[in-house]
């Protein structure tokens, strides 16, 4: 019997793991509002990205393709943000926003 859990149970745990990595990440933005467009703290929103892309990934390789194309798209939005010159804090944030509410839907709905 293989120990490795059931993958309703990884996603779970993976959708729970994301989340908490997303809830310190919009923390950190909300903290730092204007300073983040500062390059000290950009490198510090990258560094703190790096938990939540770890977390999505695991949560991806439990979906469908057709399930995880919408994250894969959040997901890029929110990287794209952190990459512009300054980064957009506001495209970061309503990306975060759609990212948590996927997750919410999926876990009240685990179908």
């Amino acid at each position: 019997m293989s120990q490795e859990p059931e993958k309703p149970l990884r996603r779970l745990q993976s959708l729970l793991g994301l989340g908490a990595a997303l809830h310190v990440y919009r923390t950190t933005l909300q903290v730092l509002g204007e300073q983040a467009l500062q390059p000290d703290q950009r490198r510090e929103l990258l560094t703190l990205w790096r938990p939540c892309q770890e977390r999505l990934d695991a949560l991806l390789d439990t979906l469908p393709a057709a399930a995880a194309g919408p994250l894969r798209l959040l997901r890029q939005e929110i990287e794209d943000g952190l990459l512009d010159d300054p980064p957009s804090l506001s495209a970061i944030a309503d990306a975060l926003d759609a990212l948590e509410q996927a997750c919410e839907c999926m876990l009240l709905d685990p179908g």
